[in-house]
C-alpha cells in the first residue's frame, strides 16, 4: 500500500491507497500543530486497521506551494517513513493536484491558492478529462490583481474570497488526488533533495 500525506493548508490529510483503490482517508480540519499530531494520526490509522508499517511500498507527499511550516512537517514525516522502510517517495504539487481533482472538466483550468500577505499562487492547466497538463509556470500574484484578471474558464481556488459561476471553492485536502497523480506520472523524488516548493524570492 501507499500512504499519502498533505499538510499544505489548514487541513491535515492522510490517505491509504492500495493500487487504484482508496482504502481509508482521514481529514482533520484546522488541527494544529501538525508536527505533534501527524505521526500520531498515522499510527492510529494503522492500529485501527491492524496493518503493520511493512505493508507500505511507497509514500507520497505534497511539496507545495502552501504553508511552508506545514509542508516541512509533511515532508519530514514522509522522509522518515521512506528511510525507515526503505521505500520511495512520490511527490505532487498543490496546484496540479487541485487541477487533477477537476480533470473531468474538459478544457482550461486555472488554480489559485492563498499565499498570505495579500498574494496567491496561480497556475494554468489543460484537461482532456482523463489527465491534465500544466500550461504555465507557477506565479505569485497580488490577490487584487488576480481578481481583475480572472479568466472565463473553470477557476479552482483555495482560501480565497472570490466567487462566480465559473469558480469552485476547494475545501478538502489533496492527499488522495495528489497521490494518484504522482503515481500516474511516476513522480519519484530523492528524499535527500526533497524540499518544499517556495515561490517567494528569498
Amino acid at each position: 500500500m501507499l500512504i499519502s500525506v498533505d499538510t499544505y493548508s489548514d487541513n491535515l490529510g492522510i490517505s491509504l491507497i492500495d493500487g487504484h483503490k482508496l482504502v481509508v482517508k482521514q481529514v482533520y480540519h484546522k488541527l494544529k500543530p501538525f508536527s505533534e499530531l501527524l505521526m500520531e494520526k498515522i499510527d492510529m490509522i494503522f492500529n485501527q486497521l491492524g496493518y503493520p508499517p511493512s505493508i507500505l511500498y511507497a509514500v507520497s507527499v505534497n511539496k507545495g506551494p502552501g504553508s511552508y511550516t506545514g509542508l516541512r512537517v509533511g515532508i519530514t514525516v514522509a522522509k522518515t517513513i521512506s528511510y525507515s522502510l526503505n521505500i520511495p517517495i512520490y511527490v505532487f504539487s498543490s496546484l496540479e493536484a487541485m487541477a487533477y481533482k477537476y480533470r473531468a472538466h474538459e478544457g482550461n483550468i486555472t488554480v489559485a491558492i492563498n499565499a498570505g500577505k495579500g498574494e496567491c499562487y496561480v497556475a494554468d492547466f489543460k484537461s482532456d478529462i482523463s489527465d491534465i497538463t500544466q500550461t504555465s509556470e507557477i506565479r505569485l500574484m497580488k490577490i487584487n490583481e488576480f481578481k481583475k484578471e480572472i479568466p472565463g474558464n473553470l477557476v479552482v481556488v483555495k482560501n480565497l474570497d472570490i466567487h462566480g459561476n465559473n469558480i469552485i471553492q476547494d475545501i478538502d485536502d489533496l492527499s488522495t488526488e495528489g497521490a494518484f497523480f504522482a503515481l500516474k506520472h511516476h513522480q519519484k523524488e530523492d528524499p535527500i533533495k526533497l524540499e518544499p516548493v517556495y515561490i517567494r524570492p528569498l
